[in-house]
């Protein structure tokens, strides 16, 4: 019903942009034709009427959930109403000016698209690394060593500098990461805290950790999960061998916290390790 809404809300939304940016074109048409010093000039057809009834629709677009792009419609209609008069030579007392005014509206109302774009690539290229960090790159608990506020904020949360030590689960070295990012001031992660962490050993700016887990997520990453809430004293007894680590995988799944399925492929995975 909602998607519905929406796309009701984005066709009112588009026919009154279109009719404001024909009444402005009317209206630059009908000024351009004055100022030529011509003895008759054609009236306003509807223009007033044109004019309220087009914003109308784009608030009422906007209301059934246009949004953001109806504003960009608006804009970008007001534009291609005036770059219009200029193109057909409406302003001939005044022919840059339709130009600019039209450009100028054009640009505030597809700036707004290209930067969602924008936003958009770069969202999906982030999750296209976490995917592939968690795919291929090599896993450990995090715990922070230093936390430094950079002075900035972006909507009141704060731009922190993490300093990272990440235990690889495989036994290997210890390694260190650094990362800027944006948190919510009322969870600022603070020195001490342990976190699962993915990493790639051969690029320093590629690693990320988990600050939550969802429900699906696989049991490998419940499991590191469960690692990192886990005291270092915890962690250090659930590594002595793999029975340990069923056990405390079963005890995992009669809490609910890995389904039948996920409790099975673990078992599965450690089953050969303690040789049954």
């Amino acid at each position: 019903m909602g998607g519905n809404r929406r796309t009701l809300g984005l066709v009112v939304g588009l026919g009154g942009a279109a009719l404001t940016g024909y009444a402005l074109f009317t209206l630059l048409s009908s000024a351009g034709c004055a100022g030529s010093g011509a003895e008759s000039c054609p009236p306003l057809p509807g223009f007033p009427v044109w004019l309220v009834l087009g914003i109308l629709l784009v608030m009422a677009g906007m209301f059934m959930g246009g949004g953001v792009l109806l504003t960009s419609a608006l804009f970008a209609a007001i534009g291609g109403g005036a770059l219009a008069v200029g193109a057909l030579g409406r302003m001939p007392g005044m022919p840059t000016f339709p130009w600019l005014f039209g450009g100028l509206f054009l640009v505030f109302g597809l700036l707004p698209l290209l930067l969602g774009v924008v936003l958009r690539r770069a969202g999906a290229a982030k999750q296209a690394m976490a995917g592939e960090l968690m795919r291929t790159g090599a896993k450990g608990i995090g715990t922070i060593v230093e936390v430094t506020d950079t002075g900035v904020t972006i909507n009141e949360n704060p731009r922190i500098v993490i300093r990272m030590r990440i235990e690889p689960l495989d036994g290997s070295a210890a390694v260190e990461r650094s990362k800027t990012v944006t948190v919510s001031r009322v969870a600022v992660p603070r020195a001490g805290e342990r976190y699962p962490a993915w990493f790639d050993r051969a690029d320093p700016d590629k690693w990320m950790f988990g600050t939550d887990m969802d429900e699906s997520a696989p049991a490998e990453v419940k499991e590191m999960f469960a690692r990192a809430r886990a005291g270092p004293g915890d962690e250090d007894r659930t590594e002595s061998g793999p029975v340990e680590e069923l056990s405390r995988l079963t005890e995992l799944w009669k809490d609910g916290a890995l389904t039948d399925s996920e409790f099975a492929d673990a078992k599965a995975r450690l089953l050969p390790r303690i040789g049954r």
